[in-house]
């Protein structure tokens, strides 16, 4: 008698690939996902006249400060670009009247530099501001 014994099979993975109807609906399942959130953020309808009014102001309101900070922003530039490095000097005055001079013209282009920059970004941010009100 003779037995045979045989080897264990071995389990075989069978892998799936993705069909086209599974990345058609995580597609249609992304673009719901962006509709729902971009209904979170529209604007209500406006009720009133004076709701729209009030938009209208607070319109105003942000296209003076990007008027302002536009403003200050080529008076910066201005001040940068004649600089002459020799008798520039910058004063900081605070409203008890104490004042910080500064001379070194180092320091001077560090302080513009700076300022220059914070200014790019309140102008970008007031400028984004503007152009995505609705009214």
């Amino acid at each position: 008698m003779s037995t045979q014994t045989t080897a264990p099979k071995k389990a075989v993975e069978v892998k799936s690939l993705p069909s086209a109807k599974n990345e058609i609906s995580a597609e249609n399942e992304k673009k719901e996902n962006i509709l729902k959130s971009m209904e979170m953020f529209k604007p209500e309808p406006f009720k009133s006249a004076e709701d729209r009014i009030s938009r209208k102001n607070q319109f105003d309101a942000l296209a003076k400060r990007y008027e302002q900070l536009k403003e200050k922003d080529n008076e910066l530039k201005t001040f940068h670009a004649g600089n002459d490095k020799t008798s520039a000097k910058i004063i900081f005055k605070n409203a008890q009247g104490f004042e910080f001079n500064i001379q070194n013209s180092n320091v001077i282009d560090r302080l513009t530099k700076a300022a220059q920059e914070e200014l790019k970004i309140l102008l970008n941010e007031a400028e984004n501001e503007v152009l995505t009100f609705e009214i």
